[in-house]
Order: structure tokens, then C-alpha cells, then sequence
């Protein structure tokens, strides 16, 4: 419609202009100059009418429906209810919910100082831990204690509701413990965790190294990005590392299958040494070492056939351990060919185990 009507527009213009020449010099269909002229005025009204139309059309908001006079009507009403608060709002998470008698339910991560036991109510009963009364054989109440991570889920006066964030087998757990037993966590910019000593667990060995073993711990838990859970109630003396004089120390991170330890000695505290993340050895090399490892205890190196796919497994760990697993073949001195699995373990990129059987399948 816009286009036949620009198209009208153009004719009238061109009509116009050959009226306007006829005035000149008269010619066909103008008999006299008095034609012409009329011609003129006829032309210049009906452009004037098409160009006027032609805007209407690329413009709807010049003559606005009725449908359109509603609707700006209701964004009007909306824009008056939304300014019925001079400040900005809030997402609706960060505004605690009334709980209990005149409480909060903050909804936050905390902890506890020490070891309490968990109660019903307010000024209620104690919670009896149903599993450990059973195989016990005597009453024994549900407890929380420092290495616990709980979540507010009521905090009123005296007294606070908590939810059990870890460990796994305790996670749901729910109870009130008096208020002054509640610790808050308290966190850097990034949102990591800040450890403090009372988040230890401290024995003969570790609280002589107490500043270090904070240090350490808050490093390992910024720098080593497979270390998500770390548990600082675990850290203890390595009997396997120390030696006199120079005691090594671990901490466990990870959780179920994941876990893994990071060892540290209190002199990194001071050092330069790094935390970060062991990256495990990829597929590819790791299955180009344990292949090396076959040969090198093969009596016929040249005989051996190491399986890179069929039998091939490859599995890696936080701690940037990766196991290789897979078959080869080989001939004995009397040139029959036996096959073998074998199991290769490294640390990093370190092939630090190998294991070989003769495979009876």
C-alpha cells in the first residue's frame, strides 16, 4: 500500500511539473495556458494529499488507535506503581523471612565454637541421636561441634535453629543450640573462606606450628583450585614424611571419592613454594610411558605389542594422580607369545608404580 502510493506521489509530481512547462510553451492535452494553469493547482493538491498520507502511514503513532491509547494508559499506571518506593529494591533472597518468635531466617553459613548438642525448641529437650542409642546400647543426644558447616535457618533472641551443611552422613540434620554458641564464617573479596584457628583441631604435634599451619591452610584453599572442600579439622602429622627435626604435616581435601591430602611442611608458611593444582598426565603420554615401562621389563623388547586402544583405560584424580591400565603382548624365549596386563600410577607426570600380571582370559 505505501509503495503504490509513493508511486501515485511521483506521477502527480511529474504531472505538476508538465503542467508547470505547459504554462510556457502549451502542449498536448492543454489547449491554452488557462488549462495548463489548472492543471498546476489540480497536480499540486493531489501530491500535497499523497505525500500527506504516505507520512500517516510511516508514522502510526500521529493518529494512534484506540487499542494504542489503552495500553499506553496501563504503561503509565505500572510506571506510577513502580515509583511507589524512592530507592532501589533488593533481590527478594537478601531480605530475611520472619521466623519463630520474632526471629530471622538469615539463611547464612556459620559454625560453632566447640562441641553442643542440639535441642528441639528453645528451652526444649534435648535431640536423641536414634543410631547411636541403638548400637550402644545407652541415650546419646545429637552434637555439633567446630568442623561442621551449618546454615541459620532461625536466629532469635537466645537462641538459633541450624541446618547440617557437612559432613555428608549428617547433612539435613536440624536443631537449636543457644546463641552465643554460633561462630560466623567470615570470607575474603573472592568469597573463599577464611580459617581461623578455632577451626582446628590441635594436638602435641600441630599446636606448636599453630600461625603456620593457618597460613598454610588459607593458601592451599585459594591456590590449589581442586581443593573446593577442605576439611582443616584434618590436618595431622605424615609418620610417613616427617623425619627428626623436619615434620611434614597434611590436610584433606575433597570429599567421598575425591578426596585427596596436600602435604606441607611449616617452613612453606615463609616460602615460595607453590599449592597449586597437580595436573595429571594426559591419556596420550600416559599411555606412551606405561608402554615404555612394558618394553623396559620385557625380555624381548622388540616383541611387545601394547594394546592403545581396545584395552585402554585411563582415570584421573584430583590430586593429579592418573591410572593407565591396559594389555600387551610379548615372546618368551622360546618365541611363544604371552599377553600381560598391566597398571601403570602417576603422580603428576611421574610414573611412580607399575604393576604387571599375566593375563589368564
Amino acid at each position: 500500500m505505501q509503495i503504490f502510493l509513493s508511486l501515485l506521489a511521483l506521477l502527480a509530481t511529474l504531472f505538476f511539473a508538465y503542467s508547470l512547462f505547459s504554462i510556457l510553451y502549451p502542449l498536448k492535452p492543454f489547449r491554452s495556458r488557462s488549462q495548463a494553469f489548472k492543471g498546476v493547482g489540480g497536480s499540486f493538491v493531489a501530491v500535497l494529499a499523497l505525500v500527506t498520507f504516505v507520512g500517516l502511514i510511516d508514522n502510526p503513532k500521529a493518529a494512534p488507535a484506540s487499542g494504542t491509547i489503552a495500553e499506553a494508559r496501563k504503561t503509565e499506571q505500572q510506571a506510577l506503581a513502580d515509583d511507589a518506593l524512592s530507592v532501589a529494591t533488593v533481590a527478594p533472597s537478601l531480605v530475611p523471612a520472619a521466623c519463630g518468635d520474632g526471629g530471622l531466617a538469615l539463611m547464612d553459613e556459620v559454625t560453632v565454637n566447640g562441641s553442643h548438642e542440639l535441642y528441639a525448641a528453645p528451652e526444649g529437650g534435648r535431640i536423641i541421636n536414634e543410631k547411636a542409642t541403638a548400637a550402644l546400647g545407652e541415650t546419646h543426644y545429637q552434637q555439633i561441634d567446630y568442623s561442621q558447616r551449618l546454615r541459620r535457618t532461625c536466629a532469635q533472641e537466645g537462641w538459633t535453629e541450624i541446618e547440617v551443611l557437612t559432613p555428608e552422613w549428617l547433612k539435613g540434620n536440624r536443631g537449636w543450640v543457644r546463641a552465643d554458641a554460633i561462630r560466623i564464617i567470615e570470607s575474603d573479596d573472592a568469597g573463599k573462606r577464611i580459617f581461623v584457628e578455632a577451626d582446628f583441631y590441635w594436638d602435641d604435634d600441630t599446636s606448636r606450628f599453630k600461625p603456620q599451619i593457618v597460613t598454610i591452610v588459607n593458601r592451599i584453599a585459594r591456590e590449589n583450585d581442586k581443593c573446593g572442600e577442605i576439611d582443616p579439622s584434618s590436618v595431622a602429622l605424615s609418620s610417613s614424611r616427617s623425619m627428626p627435626g623436619k615434620p611434614v604435616f597434611f590436610v584433606t581435601c575433597g570429599t567421598g571419592a575425591t578426596v585427596f591430602n596436600v602435604w606441607f611442611s611449616p617452613d612453606d608458611a615463609v616460602g615460595d613454594a607453590s599449592f597449586a593444582a597437580i595436573r595429571p598426565i594426559g591419556r596420550a603420554d600416559g599411555a606412551e610411558a606405561c608402554e615404555a615401562s612394558a618394553k623396559a621389563a620385557a625380555n624381548h623388547p622388540s616383541t611387545v605389542s601394547f594394546s592403545r586402544i581396545m584395552d585402554l583405560a585411563y582415570q584421573e584424580h584430583p590430586s593429579g594422580r592418573a591410572r593407565v591400565v591396559s594389555s600387551f603382548t610379548a615372546k618368551n624365549g622360546f618365541g611363544l607369545e604371552l599377553k600381560y596386563r598391566i597398571d601403570c600410577l602417576f603422580d603428576g607426570s611421574q610414573l611412580i608404580e607399575t604393576q604387571i600380571a599375566e593375563d589368564a582370559r
